[in-house]
């Protein structure tokens, strides 16, 4: 398998729905923030550096997907394990398992690019190569 990073959260009160079970949309959140902790974890820079010293502003998502197992509910510890899938030219699938102990809770695939913003327009971004050192770091 390659390298993965184990990210934990805590399910917290304003994570669940009426019915008590957390709601999609955290999983969303949950797989994001652990796709930064794993690069921070790979030794890849802050996105604040490296938009400083190279222009690359992050990972920004270009598809998302989950599938939901089992519920979780407040209060429980849930560990989301992320790692790379697969390396393309300018983009990358990260693959995420939230678990409940050995309980899967949900599982998450996400296609991502590394960007940085056009030159003409900074609201506007575009994907660039993945940069060779940062890729090494992650394998």
């Amino acid at each position: 398998m390659p390298r993965s990073h184990i990210h934990r959260y805590r399910v917290a009160f304003v994570d669940c729905d009426p019915a008590q079970i957390v709601h999609f949309s955290n999983y969303f959140r949950w797989f994001d923030t652990a796709s930064r902790e794993f690069f921070t974890a790979c030794g890849v820079p802050s996105w604040r550096d490296t938009e400083r010293d190279s222009g690359i502003i992050g990972t920004p998502l270009v598809d998302a997907q989950a599938s939901f197992r089992n519920p979780a509910t407040y209060g429980e510890d849930l560990d989301i394990e992320s790692w790379v899938e697969a390396w393309n030219t300018k983009s990358f699938v990260m693959r995420h398992v939230a678990r409940r102990g050995d309980t899967v809770i949900a599982e998450g695939r996400e296609v991502r690019v590394f960007a940085v913003r056009e030159a003409g327009d900074p609201t506007r971004i575009r994907a660039v190569p993945i940069p060779a050192a940062w890729r090494a770091l992650c394998e």
